[in-house]
């Protein structure tokens, strides 16, 4: 991708992106106490990137290639749609192409998506530190903390507030939006798929956010050591409540199989000739054979 990008190895979130290069990158060296990073490319060109005092914020960087992914894919929308305009009427497009895009309503919800995380983890981490201090000293009369204005006015949870954020996000714009999440958001939404889970909330919409988190972020998934417990129970508790729903389906479509044939049976009417009818009764009669008997 013609890119030198800098992760942090335990998280998995990309800290920042040295661009400049226009081929591939072959080779990468770091100096020895940090402060600069030698690369050479395909374009058989070398570049020193320095290391500065500017301090780095994470949250601007997100922001920043979430307006270079919109203005990338409007960009690339506007070409298509020029190249469309000038093809014959005759040419079909294939409709089994992907029709997801970055556009700024995915974008959008990309990011409620986070604020809702961020919320919820907020809350949650509140009243985990409240349960703790009641604990280690029961005999202080600590006042609960605030809840979140938002969350009192959905009077929801902040589990419920999260399935409740992704369920308003349109269908067609859920994958697309679930890609703007960096891994830490993931490693979090990973935690309420579990609490979905054990409720059974919305089992479709859950299993298709899991299914989609792995598929995307398979590798870093299994790189992460406390994952491993959370998807066992996912899987124990998802399991349960998708056989769940398959046995609810099964017993509607017995329902509806069942009311289907009685109204059959109830509302079709069988029309017959009457040349029909008269025939089967000769038949009848004919078979019939009077004999008497003399004693």
């Amino acid at each position: 991708d013609k890119l030198v990008q800098q992760w942090d190895g335990d998280n998995f979130q990309r800290i920042q992106k040295l661009t400049g290069s226009h081929g591939d990158i072959w080779a990468l060296a770091v100096a020895k106490h940090g402060n600069f990073v030698v690369a050479s490319s395909q374009d058989r060109s070398i570049r020193i990137w320095d290391k500065t005092e500017e301090p780095l914020f994470l949250e601007e960087e997100r922001e920043r290639e979430l307006e270079e992914l919109y203005d990338r894919g409007l960009e690339e929308s506007l070409d298509r749609d020029e190249g469309a305009v000038g093809e014959s009427e005759g040419m079909e497009i294939e409709e089994s192409q992907r029709a997801g895009k970055a556009t700024m309503e995915t974008l959008k919800a990309g990011e409620r998506i986070m604020e809702a995380l961020d919320l919820a983890d907020d809350e949650r981490k509140k009243w985990s530190d409240y349960e703790e201090r009641k604990r280690k000293m029961p005999h202080l009369n600590t006042a609960p903390p605030e809840t979140n204005p938002i969350l009192l006015y959905e009077k929801l949870t902040p589990e419920a507030h999260v399935l409740r954020t992704i369920e308003r996000v349109r269908a067609a714009e859920l994958e697309d939006a679930l890609l703007a999440l960096p891994f830490s958001r993931v490693l979090s939404l990973m935690a309420y798929i579990d609490i979905w889970a054990r409720r059974d909330w919305n089992t479709p919409l859950t299993c298709r956010v899991l299914f989609f988190m792995l598929k995307t972020h398979q590798n870093q998934i299994v790189a992460t050591r406390i994952m491993r417990s959370r998807l066992d129970s996912i899987r124990k508790h998802l399991r349960a409540g998708v056989n769940q729903q398959r046995d609810q389906i099964g017993y509607n479509l017995a329902a509806l199989a069942s009311l289907r044939t009685e109204w059959e049976a109830n509302a079709t009417a069988e029309f017959f000739d009457e040349k029909d009818i008269q025939k089967v009764l000769d038949g009848q009669l004919k078979k019939r054979k009077f004999t008497g008997i003399k004693a």
